[in-house]
């Protein structure tokens, strides 16, 4: 197969992945490749970049572990994106350019689209788009490499999220403030908007996996 093909099977792979279409557990290659209707080559190739995301887990035996959505996992993504994106969002303050600001708006006018059809899925990957976009704007690629990395691997929370609470209203607003504190080039208004849009989304995350604020500080 060509490496357009291995690239549709990961994308078909991401995809019922973020959408719980692959429910948590062990799943064997065959059943993947009669799902998929492809071969094992290209299977596995498509298999190894989804580790790489950690999507999933490789264990012995020709199996594939889907795992469950944990908040441990989350919690540390979470506080290594507020870490990541708080420096990220400094450097964009200061470096975005008036095209990579465009192209921030048409995002945020591609979300608000897909909110008014509830497409949960397009929500989520759009929002890893925006936050990747942030990155780009800090011209160091090492910074949008793990964006995408990080932002990836949440979309399995965010598109939970979005369909729990059945549209992404609160989130698309808080992007939008985001692109007008690096309009403005605020570097500490764009920072105070960023965290306070990482904490919000990630206390809604949470009480989607059950677990509220006075459950975090026990």
């Amino acid at each position: 197969m060509s490496e357009p093909a291995r690239e549709g099977i990961a994308d078909s792979l991401r995809r019922m992945l973020i959408t719980g279409e692959l429910a948590p557990g062990l799943v064997s290659e065959a059943e993947l490749c009669n799902l998929l209707g492809c071969s094992r080559t290209p299977l596995r190739e498509a298999l190894r970049q989804l580790t790489y995301e950690h999507l999933i887990v490789l264990p012995p035996r020709k199996n594939v572990l889907i795992p469950q959505l944990g908040v441990l996992e989350f919690q540390q993504a979470h506080e290594a994106a507020r870490f990541v994106e708080g420096i990220c969002v400094a450097l964009a303050a200061v470096r975005i350019d008036a095209q990579q600001l465009e192209q921030m708006r048409d995002l945020i006018a591609r979300q608000r689209q897909a909110n008014e059809s509830r497409s949960f899925y397009d929500l989520a990957q759009l929002d890893c788009e925006f936050h990747v976009a942030i990155a780009k704007a800090t011209a160091n690629r090492h910074f949008s490499d793990t964006a995408a990395l990080l932002h990836g691997f949440f979309a399995r929370f965010t598109f939970q999220a979005y369909r729990a609470v059945g549209s992404a209203d609160q989130s698309i607003a808080e992007h939008a403030g985001i692109v007008e504190a690096l309009e403005k080039r605020d570097v500490q208004l764009a920072q105070q908007r960023l965290e306070e849009h990482t904490m919000k989304g990630g206390q809604r995350i949470l009480a989607i996996l059950g677990l509220g604020e006075e459950d975090q500080e026990s």
